[in-house]
């Protein structure tokens, strides 16, 4: 019997395979299975080991394969228990192997592989709330009481498990996750059915004693890495009422510890604020480092919580900050691109802000007497007229034409009258206010309107250090904005490609507007592109979709942006898609009919006589050829291994691939080849066919003027990770001389993106040169320094330097919590040895008040760690009270200067159930409870809303055999 039922998980496995290898579409494979079905049946965990015996091992399980574990739910034929008990069987093997889903090599390497197991729970969540049955039918109840079981055997397994990690990881948080998210959906799902609700109003105690045995200690193990889902299960458990007496003696025990550490904390008095010159310092350096993250929102609250009815102290104080951001830029040497950034910010920024709290300011106080103020009492060093010498690319010669600037700049918001510039600056200015004024951002949208011309001209203005950049942004966003709602691709490329040529200018768009509001307008337009039908050429077809894709693709790189910023909840989203898997070739028996036509077209079309034609690319869409691009090119790669295709023929159709219309394929090219050379070690016979290849496409002997300059944009997006993956293969092959003249082509084209990393030199220091404490050695001497500083008082000072880098990097590296630990013994250190504890404690919540770019939840950020750390305080006080108090007053201080940080966290939350869920159904029936799946839960729920008639005598032991 044994061996008639594993031939049979065989010839399903062989079924499933097919279905894969032929690209099986969804609707086809519902046909195909039932038939099978009807002919060999299997039990549902029989078909989950066939199913899960397709995925051969790779980074993602495909995702044409979760479209047939969806299928197997919806047909019936697997069932929650049959999965539960599938998932339990491989657990453990799985999580004590987890170090093999680490990926060894490629563009991802260090990352996680995804694991069947977390797939399947999450698949079973998502199902039970998009398919749930209303109906309280006998056979639903049937089901869910029979998962019953399993599911509080997986969770106790689970949780012994793990219980012995020292950090939850890989695919044991992956598999923990998903399976809270079970557990929320699978207790409302008990609650629609009305089984959780007896005639007395309690739940039964079946499960009563199963959920408290089991839930506690799972929450408790996902609490450091999911602190969200922790707290709903907890949340849910206690709406359900599935507790035990003696748990409920337990929680008023804690009630009654909370109690005490509630009033610990109201009986610690907080200290005056005291703003420091440091605090705004380290606010706008963590705004201008990486990504800018101007939030004019955030900005404004963090400024009137520690500046409130003190405007003319808030001006001066941000006048400085400006100011010794960018000394600080110049003194640490920092490159030309983020020089650029702080001048811009100081000129075309800070004015517009100023210009917002011009009317809060009562007499006497002007706003001209607040600049004049605070740059009279600045560094006098900075001031050029104050030298005998005037060097522009000096450090002084810097400030002071930025200084000159930044006056111009407030004479033009009519902050300051242009005649009092040269009393202010003690000498006649060398420059004047801009012919054309003060821009208009309709003005310069009808301009452009009339005149297309006029946005290229715009673009340059950008970067100008003349106070007109917020205008020039906003019109910018309004003309992409309103050129995608209207499908105007033609208009469209035209502004793309002006910014694709001026990369520097997308930095400083990023200081007026959120990045969000460029990228989604632009996703939505190529996700919903459809070709014209009555279209005769195709070439503008492809070149406007190009350049509108390469943007983006330049914006995702250049800013590190993540796939979940791009707030993309379609799963047949073009873009999404080749995110995800658009340098990765597919094989033959991976494609379908139609993308293997179409493949043979490009082939022919490229290396024989017949050549790119219209007829060509009206068969096959600029999405679909995008997604061939990486299959193409590895077919030509093996036709050239073979000798099918010689290099004179390959010359001569990449020839094609470099023209304009379809130069962005390149980036796919080359995002294929750098997949191709982390795989390389020895031997590899590849290469003298790979890296010909390559040199054509990095070293190309013609280029078109125009072709040439967007070439150059696509070496600056694949250039970075290019030049490692060549730089690994020489390692292997260092005798190779085809190798270097790329690396030196590539070098010369790298482009820092604008994010959190750092350079290995200054990693390196601050690992090794603080002494024998390493990181954490250099976060306490970074704060030492801080506070220092900001502790003479004195405006003549030089700004201590500083990167929000290290903060960002340490949390990277050593995790929130102890980058926290760090800052609370030095600054603990330093309160008890003489310096201000209200320095201390402003510098302090500075840095973990900084705003930093969205960031994936499984990382804690310094306010999570913080707010873990104050709920110890009270245990804390009783071995070290000093530290306790500063804890709490620290807690205290950054909740009051980031009270929009618990609705950012719930918007995160919900953005990522939201692209989990995919299209999720609208809110289910009456009296749901609405657990982690959907939404967050408001815990607003009584006990009322519970009291349902389920139809059984009150105990459910016997619907479950007992």
């Amino acid at each position: 019997m044994a061996r008639k039922q594993r031939l049979k998980e065989l010839e399903w496995q062989a079924f499933f395979e097919q279905c894969l290898e032929n690209a099986v579409g969804f609707e086809e494979f519902a046909t195909k299975f039932e038939e099978k079905r009807s002919s060999s049946s299997l039990n549902g965990d029989g078909y989950l080991e066939a199913w899960a015996y397709a995925h051969d091992g790779a980074c993602m399980v495909r995702a044409r394969q979760v479209k047939y574990l969806e299928q197997l739910m919806r047909s019936g034929a697997l069932r929650d228990s049959d999965a539960l008990k599938f998932v339990a069987e491989r657990l453990e093997a799985t999580i004590s192997a987890q170090d093999s889903f680490i990926i060894k090599l490629g563009p991802m390497k260090g990352e996680w592989k995804q694991c069947v197991e977390a797939v399947i729970l999450e698949q079973l969540a998502y199902h039970m709330v998009q398919c749930h049955v209303t109906a309280t039918t006998s056979q639903s109840r049937l089901l869910a009481m029979r998962a019953y079981t399993p599911l509080m055997s997986l969770i106790s397994l689970f949780t012994r498990t793990v219980g012995s990690l020292s950090i939850l990881a890989g695919p044991a948080l992956a598999i923990g996750t998903e399976l809270a998210k079970y557990v929320l959906a699978y207790i409302n799902e008990l609650h629609i059915l009305g089984i959780l609700n007896t005639s007395n109003g309690k739940p039964p105690k079946v499960f009563k004693k199963g959920f408290n045995a089991t839930l506690p200690s799972f929450a408790g193990i996902l609490a450091n890495t999911a602190a969200g889902l922790s707290g709903n299960l907890l949340d849910i458990q206690r709406q359900a009422g599935l507790f035990e007496s003696s748990e409920m003696d337990q929680i008023h025990g804690d009630m009654a510890n909370d109690l005490d550490a509630m009033a610990y904390q109201q009986n610690i008095m907080d200290v005056p604020l005291v703003a420091t010159r440091a605090a705004l310092y380290i606010y706008l350096n963590a705004m201008l480092t990486g990504r800018p993250l101007c939030d004019d929102t955030a900005l404004f609250t963090y400024l009137n919580t520690r500046y409130s009815g003190t405007v003319d102290k808030l001006i001066a104080d941000l006048i400085t900050a400006s100011f010794d951001v960018l000394a600080n830029a110049i003194n640490r040497t920092e490159p030309a691109e983020s020089m650029n950034i702080y001048r811009s910010f100081l000129i075309n920024k800070l004015p517009v802000l100023l210009e917002s709290f011009s009317n809060m300011i009562f007499p006497p106080s002007t706003i001209q007497s607040c600049i004049t103020d605070a740059l009279q009492r600045m560094d006098s060093s900075t001031d050029p007229f104050s030298t005998q010498t005037f060097d522009l690319l000096s450090s002084s010669g810097m400030i002071s034409e930025a200084r000159q600037e930044f006056l111009f700049a407030c004479a033009l918001w009519n902050l300051i009258p242009e005649s009092s510039i040269e009393t202010i600056l003690g000498d006649v200015p060398m420059q004047s206010l801009p012919e054309s004024g003060k821009y208009s951002r309709a003005v310069l949208v009808s301009q452009c309107t009339t005149n297309s011309n006029r946005v290229e001209e715009l673009i340059r203005e950008l970067e100008d250090f003349g106070g007109n950049s917020s205008e020039v942004a906003a019109a910018l966003v309004e003309i992409i904005q309103t050129l995608c709602a209207g499908k105007d691709s033609v208009t469209l490329k035209g502004v793309c490609n002006a910014l694709l040529k001026r990369t520097q200018a997308l930095d400083v768009l990023l200081l007026f507007v959120s990045l969000k509001n460029i990228l989604q307008p632009l996703c939505e337009l190529l996700d919903k592109w459809q070709d014209p039908e009555d279209q005769s050429e195709y070439h503008p077809v492809y070149d406007e979709f190009g350049s509108i894709f390469f943007l983006i693709l330049v914006l995702r790189q250049r800013f590190d942006v993540g796939i979940e910023e791009l707030h993309i909840t379609d799963h047949d989203s073009f873009v999404r898609g080749y995110i995800l898997s658009g340098c990765v070739p597919l094989s033959v028996r991976e494609m379908s009919d139609s993308q293997q036509q179409k493949l043979g077209g490009w082939v022919k079309g490229l290396y024989d006589s017949d050549g790119i034609s219209d007829e060509l690319m009206s068969t096959c869409s600029p999405k679909e050829f995008h997604m061939l691009v990486a299959t193409l090119f590895d077919q030509t790669l093996k036709a050239c291994q073979s000798g099918v295709l010689g290099m004179d023929a390959i010359k001569n159709g990449f020839e094609y691939l470099l023209e304009p219309f379809l130069l962005p394929s390149l980036i796919t090219a080359l995002g294929w080849a750098t997949r191709v050379l982390w795989s390389t070690q020895n031997p590899a016979p590849h290469l003298d066919h790979l890296l010909p290849l390559l040199t054509l496409l990095i070293r190309p002997p013609t280029l078109s003027s125009d072709a040439a300059a967007l070439h150059e944009a696509v070496l600056s997006v694949a250039a970075r990770p290019l030049e490692r993956s060549l730089a690994h293969v020489q390692k292997f092959h260092p005798r190779r001389r085809d190798i270097d003249p790329l690396l030196n082509k590539l070098k010369s084209r790298v482009q820092s993106p604008r994010s959190v990393t750092t350079s290995h030199t200054e990693l390196e220091t601050w690992c090794t040169t603080s002494g024998s404490g390493g990181f954490p050695s250099a976060i306490r001497h970074t704060l030492h320094a801080l506070v220092a500083w900001s502790a003479t008082g004195s405006l003549q000072s030089t700004p201590t330097s500083y990167t929000h880098k290290q903060i960002l990097m340490g949390i990277q590296m050593l995790g929130a919590p102890s980058v926290l630990e760090a800052l609370l013994n030095e600054a603990t250190k330093l309160a008890g040895s003489g310096s201000s504890p209200e320095v201390v404690l402003d510098v302090v919540s500075a840095l973990i008040c900084a705003p930093t770019a969205a960031q994936s939840r499984a990382i804690m950020s310094l306010q999570d760690a913080l707010s873990l750390a104050c709920e110890d305080a009270f245990e804390l006080s009783k071995s070290n009270s000093a530290r306790a108090e500063f804890v709490v007053r620290l807690q205290r201080r950054v909740e009051a200067q980031s009270p929009r940080r618990h609705e950012e966290q719930t918007e995160l939350a919900q953005d990522t159930s939201t692209a989990i869920m995919m299209d999720a159904a609208p809110e289910h029936a009456d009296g749901q409870i609405h657990g982690g799946i959907l939404k967050e839960m408001d815990g607003n729920l009584s006990e009322d809303d519970f009291m349902m008639d389920t139809g059984t005598d009150g105990d459910a032991s016997a619907l479950f055999g007992m």
